[in-house]
């Protein structure tokens, strides 16, 4: 091999090793940069996981305290229901106490009464007679003064003296009528009477326009059934002196 072509082939050997030199250093700088870009991206990763877990923890937080917020309207919504519940009885109470301090008498018979609704849903026969023989056989008599003190005259609610299971002359007949109102006779049909015997003593009793005519059920009697109201006034010779029911009321003056 003469000098001239070992001389091309020294040039050739260089070219070729400067061109695969130059191709490493370019290859190189691409994985170089490809490394960088690579942890660029794993380190917006990392950013983005701890981004997104302090997002979820602040969603976790705020629905922790709407959580607990609903939980804080209930319980006040429930404070206004029963702070409402505790006017409108108070209210009611006022009704009753104004209405007596005029003897309005018809506070005392309560169909609507939630006691007496569901007593007598558990009632199931519309027949009086029988509504008359539970109140004259349950319910036992007993004279005011011996239930309140001593004290001379009470008038006992219907749904009191359901739960008593005692009563003289009139709660008798107050509870009664309630049943009978509650049960679906008009006020038209159903009232409390009440007047004196021939002993002076007040006493009260129930009347009900019944098969077409005035009949009257006195649960403090023996009687097993219904009285026609002109025997029954005759009998025990009353001195009627007035009646009501929870619509109207009725009082004669001396």
């Amino acid at each position: 091999m003469d000098i001239k072509r070992f001389k091309i082939l020294i040039i050739l050997l260089m070219i070729i090793t400067s061109i695969l030199f130059s191709g490493y250093i370019i290859r190189y700088r691409q994985y170089s940069n490809s490394l960088s870009q690579q942890n660029y991206l794993e380190n917006e990763l990392i950013n983005y996981d701890e981004e997104k877990s302090n997002l979820e923890n602040k969603i976790e937080s705020i629905e922790t305290n709407i959580n607990v917020e609903n939980e804080n309207i209930i319980d006040l919504e429930n404070k206004i229901s029963k702070a409402n519940n505790n006017i409108n009885q108070l209210k009611e109470q006022i009704d009753v106490y104004q209405k007596l301090k005029t003897n309005d008498m018809t506070v005392f018979v309560t169909p609507n009464n939630e006691k007496i609704k569901s007593f007598v849903n558990q009632i199931d026969t519309d027949d009086p007679v029988n509504i008359y023989r539970f109140v004259r056989d349950e319910i036992k008599y007993l004279e005011d003064y011996l239930t309140y003190d001593y004290r001379f005259e009470y008038w006992q609610f219907p749904e009191e003296t359901l739960t008593l299971k005692t009563g003289d002359c009139e709660d008798q007949a107050i509870l009664l009528c309630t049943l009978f109102r509650a049960k679906g006779y008009t006020p038209e049909e159903v009232k409390i009477a009440f007047g004196l015997t021939t002993a002076n003593t007040g006493h009260a009793w129930v009347e009900l326009f019944y098969q077409g005519d005035w009949i009257v059920f006195d649960p403090t009697s023996s009687s097993s059934a219904y009285m026609e109201k002109t025997r029954y006034y005759s009998l025990i010779n009353v001195n009627y002196k007035g009646s009501f029911n929870d619509f109207y009321y009725e009082v004669i003056p001396n």
